[in-house]
């Protein structure tokens, strides 16, 4: 008897597991409360979330009301084809009908629209602009949609998404789409707006967002087109970046909120002649700057600045603006420089920025040829508070420099001041040995140094081993040296991460 109950207790437990049923005939998912059935049910595609469907009735009541739609992950055979593509629509639209206006609280949709048959094709764009529509109607509060298209025909975004109140995130990447200024007598809930790949109709749409957005925080554009003038002043955002490139035609960037923090360009065009760049933002505390330089920058007052990283290249008539921009970022504690940044700021005549706030420092170089080891001086004897230093670099493009014209006597001469304060240093290696050079400096003289990672070529360790280890027998610091894997390097993406999470772990 006792066995038995023993059976019977323990098949209960099986099957409230989850494998079968348990005493009510009701398997454990469909127990779940809704909104935690919704969450789990909201990290799924909807291939899989059709599949979930076909298990209980009780499933396909979830699957049908689910908050989180996810229109990607579709099978290659199901994309292949514009046919195939039409084919998948129309389940999906079947889908979409069943739900009726229950409450859509995030859509996500990743399709690529092929151009085999014209009319196809338009049938397809046709869809999925209800689907957008279906989407607000159902008060959507975050709209992802990535749509990538082979037909040059513009197609114009539908309005109506402008106009959604509960609407407060939005991602657009669709290209040949045209986004036409909406009203500016509604008032956008929006918080987060990203547009990529789109034209705009006119200038107004970024006078609409400084006047209706009022609750935008973060803005990116990438590769927008249509426009040549950018200008937008609103208090509430906190984050900008933008990606344009000369074919995207942008001339002029004027941005303005007294609560932006953070700050990302990557920028580059064919001739600076007629481009500018307006920030005002007092309160700015990163700000990452890569591309070209233009004739009229204007950075403005940046006295809380954290991190900056500058990686231009300017036109030779436009050096001496280099100067002026590194004025402007003069306090950041942490700061990234590429070399032509550094042999423009701090080139013979000109007055280099005093960067006494800068205590963690990295550098972005081609190599340490003979000509950039002075302008180098110069920027250690500006930074007399530096504690953590990183060096990038990499073989120089021109085979014949010179890089072996500086030794550490002539290191020792300078009397930097920094190496007081510095405790760890990074230092990638190449050609010839004034990197070499610099390294033994900096693990002699730098009484403090607590840490140095040398990295080089493997032809070269045992060369960099046996001249480093010689010093470091009267150092206290902890030595690393590492071979560089052959054919790899850095992203210039990379080291700036690479830098800030440096930064956020030694201070």
């Amino acid at each position: 008897m006792e066995m038995m109950k023993q059976r019977r207790k323990l098949a209960s437990c099986e099957g409230v597991g989850g494998s079968g049923g348990n005493e009510s005939g009701i398997d454990r998912f469909s127990d779940l409360p809704d909104q935690v059935a919704h969450h789990i049910l909201s990290f799924l595609a909807l291939p899989d979330l059709s599949r979930v469907c076909c298990v209980s009735k009780r499933c396909g009541q979830l699957c049908i009301s689910a908050p989180s739609l996810n229109f990607d992950e579709f099978s290659s055979d199901s994309m292949s084809t514009c046919s195939e593509q039409l084919k998948l629509l129309t389940y999906l639209v079947r889908f979409l009908f069943r739900r009726g206006d229950n409450k859509i609280q995030s859509f996500r949709v990743r399709w690529e629209i092929h151009s085999m048959h014209v009319d196809a094709t338009s049938c397809i764009c046709d869809t999925l602009s209800i689907w957008i529509q279906n989407a607000v109607g159902c008060n959507v509060e975050v709209l992802d949609l990535k749509i990538t298209s082979c037909n040059t025909k513009l197609v114009f975004f539908p309005s109506c998404v402008f106009l959604c109140a509960p609407l407060k995130s939005l991602v657009v990447d669709m290209n040949y789409t045209v986004l036409r200024t909406p009203s500016s007598a509604f008032s956008s809930n929006l918080k987060y707006l990203q547009l990529t790949n789109v034209y705009i109709e006119d200038e107004e749409f970024f006078k609409w967002i400084s006047c209706s957005c009022k609750c935008i925080g973060d803005l990116s554009l990438s590769h927008v087109h249509g426009i040549e003038n950018v200008t937008i002043f609103r208090s509430s955002l906190e984050r900008f970046s933008l990606i344009c490139g000369p074919l995207d035609h942008m001339c002029h960037l004027n941005i303005s909120s007294e609560k932006l923090v953070d700050i990302n360009l990557y920028w580059t065009f064919d001739s600076p002649s007629n481009k500018s760049l307006t920030i005002d933002a007092p309160n700015l505390k990163c700000f990452n700057w890569i591309g070209n330089l233009m004739k009229y920058p204007n950075l403005g007052k940046l006295e809380c600045l954290e991190t900056a990283a500058l990686y231009l290249k300017p036109e030779v008539e436009d050096l001496n603006k280099v100067h002026e921009v590194l004025w402007s970022l003069r306090r950041a504690p942490g700061l990234l420089l590429n070399d032509v940044v550094i042999k423009a700021s701090f080139m013979d005549g000109s007055v280099p920025a005093s960067l006494y706030d800068t205590s963690s420092l990295c550098l972005v170089i081609e190599s340490f040829v003979d000509e950039l080891v002075p302008a180098l001086v110069c920027v250690f004897r500006r930074t007399p508070n530096l504690s953590l230093l990183c060096i990038k670099s990499k073989p120089p493009h021109n085979p014949q420099s010179n890089t072996y014209g500086f030794n550490m006597e002539y290191w020792k001469l300078q009397d930097l001041a920094f190496t007081n304060q510095l405790n760890h240093v990074t230092i990638e290696l190449c050609s010839g040995s004034n990197g070499i050079e610099l390294a033994k400096y900096m693990l002699k003289y730098a009484l403090n140094m607590q840490r140095m990672v040398v990295i080089c070529l493997p032809i070269d360790l045992k060369k960099v081993t046996r001249k480093l280890k010689k010093i470091k027998m009267i150092s206290n610091a902890v030595l690393v040296i590492q071979k560089k894997l052959k054919g790899k390097r850095l992203e210039l993406s990379l080291c700036i991460v690479l830098f800030y999470v440096l930064q956020s772990l030694f201070f």
